[in-house]
């Protein structure tokens, strides 16, 4: 359904150009769930919000292809991607606080969005608000409606930003960061609530997040990125249980449930390189705990495990 096929963004800065993402490729089938995890900074967001174009104006394509379905999404004009925002593809913002207008009832924005994307008339458009907000799990439709944006919880605010982005039944929903600032269990009920909408509606997902545990529950596909580089991609399963690239293993090993109570959790030590002074090389190697001299000169290569598992490093060979 989507092909990202080698994508290389960049964006002009006082400094120069900065290339935030290189030769990025990913795909998902209809029906799945597809995680793009990694820090802050990794270029998770930009992956994601370039598929519907909606980088600053200061963003460039140097190359690469976005296919949805037989449609490069890079090719259109600006006129016809908003035919997909929306109504093809839905996106699920970061901060639904932000996403939402805090001076309108949240019934009247999901109103306006479906009137629009759907042209209907206002009296199906209020029967298809009300079916909407029911599958996000609102017993009480007509009463959240009435709802400013402020009266109600974080779970909830999302649970309407999620309405919105899938009121046109789109066939895919970007998710960025849903679960941010949300405690653990209003997380899983989000979490859960997009498994059922793609069992209901067959929607693929997007799913942007910095926490390999979510990834781990609900994803099929997972791309592990760093520095605007995919390190490792394949199939969840797979991936977690056979991770190949030291940035994959170093991700598992901090999570809490991988050691013991008495077993001090493993730190990522170092920060996220300067995009402005890209190092050669492995992105990776100034945290890299099995850096080799070769890794900070050279490319490293494709090493393939799978038909899906792919990881980029010189490990193997050491």
């Amino acid at each position: 359904m989507l092909n990202v096929e080698e994508l290389t963004i960049s964006f002009d800065t006082f400094e120069g150009k900065l290339n935030v993402l290189e030769n990025v490729s990913f795909s998902i089938n209809e029906g799945e769930i597809l995680s793009i995890v990694g820090e802050s900074g990794s270029g998770k967001s930009v992956s994601a919000y370039s598929i519907l174009r909606l980088l600053d104006k200061n963003s460039k394509v140097e190359s690469g292809k976005i296919k949805f379905y037989d449609e490069d999404l890079l090719k259109i004009t600006s006129k016809e991607i908003r035919k997909y925002r929306g109504k093809k593809i839905g996106m699920v913002f970061q901060e639904p606080m932000t996403a939402l207008n805090p001076t309108m009832k949240v019934g009247k924005q999901l109103l306006n969005v479906i009137m629009q994307n759907m042209d209907l008339p206002k009296k199906e458009a209020y029967t298809i608000m009300l079916n909407t907000l029911k599958d996000v799990h609102f017993d009480n439709p007509e009463s959240i409606a009435q709802k400013y944006p402020h009266e109600l919880s974080g779970g909830m605010r999302q649970r309407i930003v999620i309405s919105l982005a899938m009121s046109s039944k789109p066939k895919l929903l970007i998710a960025d960061e849903p679960t941010t600032a949300l405690d653990v269990t209003i997380q899983a009920e989000i979490l859960n609530l997009m498994k059922e909408l793609v069992n209901k509606h067959n929607t693929s997902i997007l799913l942007i997040t910095h926490d390999i545990s979510v990834v781990r529950s609900v994803s099929d596909k997972v791309c592990v990125m760093y520095g605007g580089k995919i390190l490792e991609r394949g199939y969840t399963d797979e991936v977690l249980k056979n991770p190949k690239h030291p940035y994959t293993k170093a991700l598992l090993n901090a999570l809490p449930d991988q050691v013991d109570e008495n077993t001090r959790l493993q730190e990522i030590e170092g920060e996220v390189p300067d995009l402005r002074h890209r190092p050669e090389g492995c992105i990776f190697y100034s945290r890299c705990l099995n850096k080799k001299n070769r890794c900070s000169k050279e490319t490293p290569p494709e090493i393939r495990i799978s038909k899906d598992h792919i990881f980029y490093c010189f490990e193997e060979e050491m």
